[in-house]
């Protein structure tokens, strides 16, 4: 090659090194907590980091596996940038009950996260295998449980949903296996516990995968048990509702009536400290971008201008309240960020 020639193209390889450099440090790296890809904030997850990272100069690193309490505590502390939020572990919080009664500075920790959008968790599945020969909460005694993982926000409204409809006590009545999210979902299948309890969406892939593998039964919570003190407890906490779980919603699925439950609500939270111009153009993005979502699961399309906020118990972020002011949504008062009054 000529020494020209082998210049200019040195030249062109060193331009595009750089551009490719300062495309590099032009992209923003952000961390955040999320589940299971069966689960449905892990589909919630997938779908959201695929449309960021399409649309914006945004990476985004994702862990699995964490209880939800660790992630709002993780985020308070800065030590994740997005998580999933749930209004009950934001009152436990703020109130010191529950797995933060003994955590001194848990209020203030509350005070340092905020939301981004709140969405419907789904029902809580009491799944058993039809084989097992369990009908009832009471048949329980026992059997191997999932009541989910150890100090987990979850693990305690199954808890009060046994206290409220049977006598059993766990750890004695019953074996509480002590598992994370996707450990339980690979332990169900492999037969090596009896119940699996886990809020998720209709239809939920986990407990579609289990019917796959062999009929299966969902339990409902008994009539009796609604009026119970726990149950009232479990109701009464911001995020939980009362939902059903219709006949014939999953593949071998024997029930032959509706399953009643409780229903969850989460978001997609960060903390006070997120920048607020890559919370706004995150907000954005996914709303110009809402269609994508809906299109990859129908529960999915339940996210809209009506339920973005329901159940919330914390503000919002200043970048996403500048974008739902600017967009038209109507933002409820106890949602507005300190930082925009």
């Amino acid at each position: 090659m000529k020494r020209r020639s082998f210049l200019a193209a040195a030249a062109v390889i060193t331009t595009a090194l750089a551009v490719g450099g300062a495309h590099a440090q032009d992209k923003k790296f952000i961390t955040m907590d999320s589940f299971p890809a069966g689960s449905t904030p892990g589909q919630f997850g997938i779908a959201f980091t695929q449309i960021i990272q399409k649309h914006l100069p945004v990476e985004i690193q994702v862990s699995v596996g964490k209880p939800a309490t660790k992630s709002a505590v993780d985020a308070a502390m800065q030590k994740v940038d997005l998580f999933l939020t749930a209004p009950t572990i934001n009152q436990f919080m703020q109130t010191r009950t529950a797995m933060f009664a003994k955590v001194d500075n848990a209020p203030e920790m509350n005070s340092n996260l905020r939301n981004i959008m709140n969405y419907n968790l789904g029902p809580y599945h009491i799944v058993v295998y039809e084989d097992s020969g369990i009908k009832t909460l009471a048949d329980f005694k026992g059997k191997k449980v999932f009541l989910g993982p150890p100090a987990g926000a979850a693990t305690k409204v199954a808890t009060q949903i046994m206290e409220a409809a049977t006598d059993l006590v766990p750890g004695e009545d019953y074996e509480v296996m002590r598992y994370d999210w996707q450990s339980a979902e690979t332990a169900f299948l492999d037969r090596q516990m009896d119940v699996y309890i886990a809020p998720t969406t209709l239809p939920s892939p986990s407990v579609q995968q289990f019917a796959l593998v062999s009929p299966i039964r969902i339990l409902g919570i008994p009539e009796h048990a609604w009026d119970k003190p726990s149950m009232k407890a479990a109701l009464g906490l911001p995020g939980r509702t009362i939902q059903d779980i219709p006949v014939g919603t999953y593949e071998n699925q024997v029930n032959s009536e509706d399953v009643r439950t409780i229903g969850s609500w989460v978001g997609l939270g960060t903390n006070k400290w997120m920048d607020e111009e890559t919370v706004y153009q995150i907000t954005k993005t996914l709303w110009e971008n809402i269609a994508d979502l809906h299109a990859t699961a129908a529960w999915m399309k339940g996210i809209n201008k009506e339920t973005v906020f329901y159940e919330s118990n914390i503000p919002l972020h200043i970048g996403a309240y500048r974008y739902y002011k600017e967009a038209g949504f109507n933002v409820p008062e106890d949602q507005i960020p300190p930082e925009a009054k």
